[in-house]
C-alpha cells in the first residue's frame, strides 16, 4: 500500500505578486513582461500588471526596439515602469 502524503499548496495573493512586480520594477526600469515574468514568477503577468492600476500603483508603458530572426530584423516589445505606489490615506475620522 502507498502512503499517502499531503501536499500543502501555497497560495500566492495578487496583493503579493503585485508588490514583487512592483520592487522588480524599481530596480529595472523599463522590463519587458518576459522579463518581469522570469524575475517574479506571478503566473499571469499581464492579468498582475493589468490589475496593479486598481491597486494603487502606476505603470508606465513605453517599446523598445529588439533584434529578432538572427538579428536580421527588428521589432518593437512593449515595457512597463512604475511610476509610483499606492500611498496610504490618514484616517480622518479618528476614534478617540
Amino acid at each position: 500500500m502507498a502512503s499517502e502524503t499531503t501536499v500543502q499548496r501555497h497560495t500566492d495573493t495578487r496583493p503579493a505578486q503585485a508588490n514583487r512586480v512592483a520592487d522588480y520594477l524599481e530596480k529595472h526600469p523599463d522590463s519587458t513582461g518576459k522579463e518581469i515574468d522570469m524575475a517574479c514568477d506571478v503566473g499571469c503577468m499581464s492579468k498582475v500588471l493589468s490589475d496593479m492600476p486598481s491597486m494603487g500603483y502606476g505603470i508606465g508603458k513605453g517599446w523598445r526596439n529588439v533584434a529578432c530572426a538572427g538579428g536580421n530584423r527588428t521589432r518593437d516589445v512593449r515595457t512597463y515602469s512604475l511610476t509610483h505606489r499606492p500611498s496610504t490615506q490618514p484616517d480622518l475620522f479618528r476614534t478617540a
